[in-house]
């Protein structure tokens, strides 16, 4: 694309509003500069040619198609004359008036802006003025009036100098959000093949495994029943691993840092472990050309995906520079003085030397085709996000060595970036009363310690919605609440979807709350232990500990007898989610009824008995937030159907939409079978 297209493409969407801005605006000015704020000399000719072409460009859809190709040369011809020309003749016509030298400056802002290329921009200032001075000189028959006031020069000159180095920075800034936007599309459809390729190919071996319809023998063989649960149990690995991707490339969109709110403990070894089981290789020759020294290990504070990301990213990079068969990569785990380190080493191309300083930055390539320059520099922030770094080492055709090292646990900059990361995190103290004064000291302590703690008590807490304990830790003062009381239950009930460290804090003469049967695991801490120093040590180690798995089993009684039979209407534009989630809760007793939008949804509850309302948020003809105002907001019996907010975006924004528009709870897509069922369970 030639430069002067580019420059119209650009121009192109707002070549209207200027239109219209320059038709009007010339002989508009006409009337205030000559009647108004009177001017030594106006020309209505000249502003009157201005607006005549301006009015073109407003036109220009109306334009014959032979013509059009030359709407890219009309236009730098037009704004030419309606800007660095017009003006500065009229500067020089004006001698310099104070009115004219700010309107001359204000059209060089206007030009830079719509020309925004220095090479254009200069050839239309030099011809421009060229041409506007001897235009001038003639007019005023070369009388004693200077047509130059060097005064105001290093003004002019300044503006354009960094007008537009400024406005290049901009540009600059904006073609690489547009770049990343393009690559983070390009990115996903990428790292997309490979599990929709598995599930693909699971699929297809399962319809082999399963018998036809019409097929005579309709059993399955006990070893092929096996084969179809690890085929199940496959896929949902590949749709975890998948969801985990996607997250990790919007993540990358942020090009200046990565979030550290999840960050813990975590062990080396155990990371790139599950990264080397993980990865999609292409062939069995892969996976056993890397060899992995497991004589080390140590722990490292982050992320354990991101730092799966980067291993993933080097992996990748090896096998596509790889030069012959006799490839390997070998990763070794060892401390060099006060870093723990990952040496990564493969045999292959190797990079140049002129390459290496620059393959961490933003979208720099080399030899890879297809590439988006995106990987290695993103590698680059999650090591500096744990406080680390990565640096890279090679001999061109022979080797590449990549060092990602990290910093000691106990290192003072790990402590610092715990103590920026505990600022963020929100924890919650629930007490018997408000009015209790028993366990004052434990809530002062931590409010000291902690100042975003928030105090509520135990009839407050029941009160909440369950998707309002989104806190990192919460605490339950167990001294004044009997462990077996209707009260504890129900705030149990609403803890259980919760994803906070759930700490109860009980007496001495207390029965220890692990020893009570629950549905959720919690963490036991006398009161009678309660210090300072014990408080910060169980809060870093339930905050950054290595993070223990936690299975949250069902309750038998969510799904009972006395629910079947009850409706449930699911909205969602979405034939397969539809679908598939109403053959999940009929299995369990349910009776299902489906919408396409939330237009069907308000005829359905107008027409039908329905129970519970499952919505999708975005939908065509009438999104999921508008029909459950209307719900909300009607006179009839069903303005109080539990509504549950169904959304793939998890933003802070779209949570208080829901919230607002009188949903009682959110579930995000892809959401898991047992928080689905028991968010239902708990609502109807």
């Amino acid at each position: 694309m030639s430069i002067i297209n580019k420059i119209y493409q650009d121009a192109e969407p707002n070549l209207s509003s200027l239109g219209w801005l320059g038709f009007i605006g010339y002989p508009v000015y006409y009337f205030i500069w000559s009647d108004l704020f009177h001017q030594p000399y106006e020309n209505m000719e000249l502003r009157s040619l201005g607006s005549l072409l301006c009015l073109i460009l407003i036109l220009r859809n109306f334009i014959p198609a032979r013509l059009k190709k030359y709407l890219p040369y009309y236009y730098i011809f037009s704004s030419t004359y309606c800007l660095p020309y017009f003006f500065s003749f009229m500067m020089f016509m004006n001698n310099w008036s104070t009115i004219w030298v700010m309107s001359f400056i204000t059209s060089i802002f206007l030009n830079i802006i719509l020309v925004h290329n220095t090479k254009v921009l200069l050839l239309q200032s030099v011809i421009s003025y060229i041409l506007s001075y001897v235009s001038a000189d003639y007019i005023l028959s070369h009388n004693s009036i200077s047509l130059v006031n060097w005064s105001y020069i290093p003004i002019i000159l300044f503006i354009y100098i960094f007008g537009n180095i400024f406005y290049y920075l901009y540009k600059k800034s904006h073609e690489v959000k547009v770049s990343i936007a393009k690559s983070l599309g390009a990115g996903i459809a990428h790292e997309m093949r490979n599990p929709l390729s598995t599930i693909h190919t699971s699929f297809d071996i399962l319809k082999s495994l399963i018998p036809e319809e019409n097929a005579e023998n309709r059993t399955i063989s006990s070893k092929d029943l096996k084969t179809i649960h690890q085929l199940l149990s496959g896929v949902e690995d590949v749709m975890v691993s998948a969801d985990e991707t996607i997250d990790l490339i919007l993540t990358s969109i942020d090009q200046h840092r990565v979030s550290t709110s999840t960050f813990r403990q975590h062990s080396v070894l155990t990371v790139i472990q599950k990264t080397l089981s993980s990865f999609s290789y292409h062939c069995d020759e892969d996976r056993h050309s890397i060899y992995l020294e497991q004589d080390f290990n140590f722990d490292f504070f982050g992320s354990d995906t991101l730092l799966k990301y980067a291993l993933y990213n080097l992996l990748k990079n090896s096998f596509y520079y790889r030069k012959d068969n006799n490839f390997h990569i070998h990763i070794k785990i060892i401390k060099q003085n006060k870093w723990n380190q990952i040496i990564f080493e493969d045999n292959g191309a190797g990079i140049a030397s002129e390459h290496v300083e620059h393959i961490f930055k933003d979208f720099y390539t080399y030899g890879k085709n297809g590439g988006f320059g995106l990987g290695l520099p993103f590698c680059r922030r999650i090591m500096t996000s744990f406080g680390g770094h990565i640096r890279c080492e090679s001999s061109q055709g022979e080797w590449t060595r990549f060092i990602l090292s990290f910093p000691e646990s106990s290192s003072t900059q790990v402590s610092h970036m715990k103590q920026q990361i505990l600022k963020m995190k929100s924890m919650l103290y629930i007490r018997y009363s408000l009015t209790d004064s028993s366990d004052n000291a434990i809530v002062n302590l931590l409010q000291k310690e902690y100042s975003h703690l928030e105090v509520i008590d135990l009839e407050d807490a029941i009160g909440k919605k369950d998707y309002e304990f989104e806190y990192d830790i919460i605490f339950v003062n167990l001294e004044q609440i009997t462990q077996y009381s209707p009260q504890l239950a129900a705030l149990e009930k609403l803890l259980f979807f919760s994803r906070a460290q759930i700490c109860y804090l009980f007496g001495q003469h207390q029965q220890n709350p692990i020893e009570v049967k629950r549905d959720f695991p919690v963490i036991p801490l006398k009161t009678r232990h309660i210090t300072a120093t014990y408080f910060r040590n169980i809060i870093e180690k339930l905050l950054f500990g290595a993070k223990l798995p936690i299975d949250k089993k069902l309750p038998p009684q969510i799904i009972n007898q006395q629910q079947t039979g009850k409706h449930i209407l699911i909205v969602d534009d979405n034939h397969s989610v539809r679908t598939f989630t109403a053959l999940l809760l009929e299995k369990q007793g349910y009776e299902v009824l489906q919408a396409n939008d939330g237009t069907e949804a308000l005829n359905s509850v107008d027409n039908q008995k329905i129970d519970l309302i499952l919505m999708d948020i975005e939908m065509p003809v009438m999104d999921g937030i508008e029909a459950a105002r209307q719900i909300r907001s009607s006179n009839k019996p069903y303005r109080h159907i539990p509504i549950i907010g169904h959304t793939g975006d998890s933003q802070a924004k779209t949570l208080e939409k829901i919230k607002a528009s009188g949903m009682n709870d959110y579930i995000i897509k892809p959401v898991q079978k047992e928080q689905l069922l028991g968010k239902v369970a708990c609502l109807i």
